[in-house]
């Protein structure tokens, strides 16, 4: 056996070994893979070995295969093998660039391989289900989650969506949401416009305008910005803002390492404010709904923003469900319910309250919601 193949083996063996110690001591594993079921075939050049995932238990055994998988991974480059088992991949973009290969079985039970680069399940809603459902199904496994972290950098990201309800009044005399973007706008050092949205372009979008309402980005960290679009003024980074509350979007902004990425802004060094305007059809974020909680915990509602559903109005006719694009709503008993069972999804946008035909959804804020969220950001990321 060659020295590479014999390194390879090694660091595959680590992992397996890796996952059942993770299996124990991981805070969140029993929550994740309760509903967790997958015979999972590695394949890297000659190399073989398999998981065994049954909700919280765990087993594995190298130097084998096992008889009808659900999952074949791996590679047949051993470079690429070795990167992956050492962590040496630096972020999912640059992993969708390998031959890594991810064999699933399609609706009919035929085993589909395809380059994971082909998997569409990070893009917006407009991929297909079963993309969606793959990759949320990767990341539960171990191996996966290091290379997500160094993408999402979830301890170092942070963001917050401003919800546009005029039921929750305004702060320093101005309408909420529009306050919020013109403090930061007015504070940044660069401001930075978009053409378009990628997530209604890739979506093909039926419901907003592509590229009225293109995301922005603030700061110093703009000038390392190499994609299409260009530097701007604040007045028409404020006018845009304007436009697109209005037109009844959502205010996504913080510090996020993987638009970073995505933009080829890198080094991410907490100097680049990125703000989307989110439709509730097409945005990006609908796939966390489906994440782990190890993933989706980073992602928190604004700070004392409450929803609450009366149940004596609601009629359970799922118009808050359709327009929930992180999975906080489900109709239980012909009722429309909050997070239920404690799943914390709902990250308070307000979309449910303002398509609420019978006003049972109410979305409430605490008097220094404004000044919490504002001072959470700005310790994560700085625009001056």
């Amino acid at each position: 056996m060659q020295e590479k193949e014999l390194l390879v083996r090694k660091l595959f063996t680590k992992m397996l070994e890796d996952a059942a110690a993770y299996a124990k001591t991981e805070e969140y594993y029993a929550e994740d893979m309760k509903n967790f079921n997958e015979k999972v075939q590695w394949e890297f050049g000659p190399i073989r070995g398999y998981q065994i995932f049954k909700g919280t238990e765990y087993s594995f055994k190298i130097d084998a295969e096992i008889e009808d998988p659900d999952l074949v991974l791996g590679c047949n480059d051993l470079d690429v093998a070795k990167q992956f088992l050492n962590n040496e991949i630096d972020h999912w973009p640059d992993f969708v660039k390998t031959d890594f290969q991810v064999t699933a079985k399609d609706a009919a039970g035929t085993a589909v391989q395809t380059p994971v680069g082909e998997i569409s399940g990070f893009a917006p809603t407009a991929a297909p289900d079963s993309d969606r459902s793959l990759n949320m199904r990767l990341l539960r496994i171990p191996a996966f989650r290091p290379l997500m972290e160094r993408t999402a950098d979830p301890e170092n990201s942070n963001d917050v969506r401003i919800p546009i309800n005029e039921s929750l009044g305004t702060w320093q005399n101005q309408a909420m949401p529009l306050a919020v973007l013109e403090y930061f706008i007015n504070k940044a050092s660069h401001v930075y416009l978009m053409p378009n949205c990628p997530c209604r372009v890739i979506a093909d979008c039926q419901h907003y305008d592509h590229y009225e309402f293109g995301c922005m980005a603030l700061g110093r960290g703009v000038l390392r910005l190499d994609t299409h679009g260009g530097m701007a003024s604040k007045e028409e980074a404020l006018e845009r803002g304007r436009r697109a509350v209005e037109a009844g979007l959502i205010p996504s902004f913080g510090r996020l390492k993987s638009d970073t990425i995505l933009y080829n802004a890198l080094p991410e060094i907490g100097d680049l404010f990125h703000l989307c305007y989110c439709c509730p059809c097409c945005c990006v974020e609908a796939s966390g709904k489906d994440a782990p909680k190890w993933l989706r915990k980073y992602h928190v509602k604004m700070e004392g923003v409450s929803v609450t559903v009366d149940n004596k109005l609601c009629t359970g006719c799922g118009e808050c469900f359709d327009v929930c694009i992180f999975g906080g709503r489900e109709i239980v008993d012909g009722k429309a319910v909050v997070d239920h069972e404690d799943e914390e999804l709902c990250r308070g946008c307000g979309r449910c309250e303002r398509v609420c035909p019978t006003g049972a959804t109410s979305i409430t804020m605490e008097d220094t919601s404004v000044e919490r969220m504002i001072a959470r950001i700005e310790s994560h990321v700085d625009i001056t």
